[in-house]
């Protein structure tokens, strides 16, 4: 039987990463202050890229961030760049992200990826980083 979800383990400076490809979902949460990100980043593009050759109709990305460091904020863009372009293989795409109650700066950060893309992103308040 084929294996449905990707994981990528969480250490002290990368998150945790599920890649449920049955249901079209992915999760990132914790913390990205590595000082090289590109290993972890190029591990979420191969997961995308075989989530892609499923051809499923939905991809649901849930992204909850505790923190990430300005060199990871661009790994950031490119990785929510390629999640969107799914959309030209007729893949409705939601980008769900979560912030922990008065991080203002988490929040903006949602806020300004959703304006640089030009696609909305779900902004949600939660209580648990873990969710």
């Amino acid at each position: 039987m084929e294996q449905n979800i990707d994981t990528i383990k969480k250490t002290n400076k990368t998150p945790l990463v599920e890649f449920n490809y049955s249901i079209g979902t992915i999760k990132i949460s914790g913390k990205m202050i590595s000082e090289n990100p590109m290993e972890f980043f190029d591990q979420l593009d191969a997961m995308l890229d075989r989530f892609s050759l499923l051809q499923k109709p939905a991809l649901t990305a849930n992204i909850y961030l505790d923190y990430f460091n300005s060199v990871s904020s661009k790994g950031f863009l490119k990785f929510l760049r390629k999640i969107i372009s799914v959309k030209e293989n007729g893949v409705k795409v939601e980008i769900n992200w979560f912030y922990q109650k008065d991080d203002i700066e988490l929040k903006e950060a949602g806020e300004d990826y959703a304006f640089i893309l030009q696609y909305p992103f779900n902004i949600t308040e939660c209580n648990d980083s873990k969710a």
